[in-house]
């Protein structure tokens, strides 16, 4: 005999928004268990981020097997992370708790290839200059060629959750990317919150500090990635933008109580 799902018990205290959105937490989490077929789409080898001299995708030195491979592990890794990494599925469930930003043309749950995720997580073949992105219109990249172990992947995910999440709960000046100061904001979070500048991942870049290790990483990392939006004129000017907003964005750790 099949026994009907258990309901959470609530008291006559809790309200009906909070009912609303416990019962939306839970059919989240439920959903992470859920493994769809393996499959790669091809939607980010289209923008010119993905292309470079070296790598493009239409390169004849391209091995086929190789890259079904990469896309079965990594695939498989997103999959175990959603399931089984506490970042990745705190961060899953608070992008799923916020509605999509209105001005964000995501693909719908069942034009997603990850129907049973709240955001598209795609992975894809890309340039060594990368190993993840976020689109407003795409989701999220996982770089399937560029990752060392599943360790790194998750760092990588949740760096590209945090965007995920901040273009749900913020709303920047104009498109995604426009607003160097909000580009800026989120780099500075991601950063400091999925664990990219954590003492031993400085250390394998031979990058550390014996004070402030982690802020200098923070800074350094956010001016790169500032530097290399095309509305950014210069490596100065990324400078100048991260340190404005450095003090402000810093210590915000939501939707974190503190830094993981």
């Amino acid at each position: 005999m099949t026994r009907p799902p258990q309901q959470p018990a609530f008291s006559q205290d809790d309200s009906p928004s909070f009912r609303a959105s416990f019962e939306q937490w839970r059919r989240s989490l439920t959903s992470f268990a859920a493994r769809p077929p393996l499959r790669c789409e091809p939607q980010w080898s289209d923008g010119p981020i993905m292309h470079d001299d070296k790598n493009t995708p239409n390169d004849p030195a391209r091995d086929p097997k190789r890259e079904a491979a990469d896309c079965r592990r990594c695939e498989k890794w997103r999959d175990e992370l959603a399931r089984e990494s506490p970042i990745v599925r705190f961060l899953l469930t608070h992008i799923s708790l916020l509605p999509p930003s209105p001005n964000s043309p995501m693909p719908t749950p069942e034009h997603s290839p990850t129907p049973h995720l709240p955001i598209p997580i795609t992975c894809s073949p890309c340039p060594p200059t990368m190993a993840g992105g976020f689109s407003p219109e795409l989701g999220i990249l996982l770089c399937q060629n560029r990752f060392m172990s599943r360790k790194h992947m998750e760092d990588a995910l949740a760096h590209e959750l945090v965007h995920a999440w901040d273009e749900r709960r913020f709303t920047p000046k104009g498109k995604w990317g426009d607003d160097l100061r909000a580009h800026a904001c989120t780099e500075i979070r991601a950063e400091t919150l999925s664990g990219d500048c954590r003492f031993g991942r400085e250390f394998t870049r031979r990058n550390w500090h014996f004070a402030a290790q982690h802020q200098a990483c923070v800074r350094r990392r956010a001016i790169l990635s500032v530097a290399a939006n095309p509305n950014c004129a210069s490596r100065q000017e990324a400078e100048r933008v991260v340190n404005e907003v450095f003090e402000s964005c810093w210590p915000d750790t939501r939707p974190f109580d503190e830094i993981y």
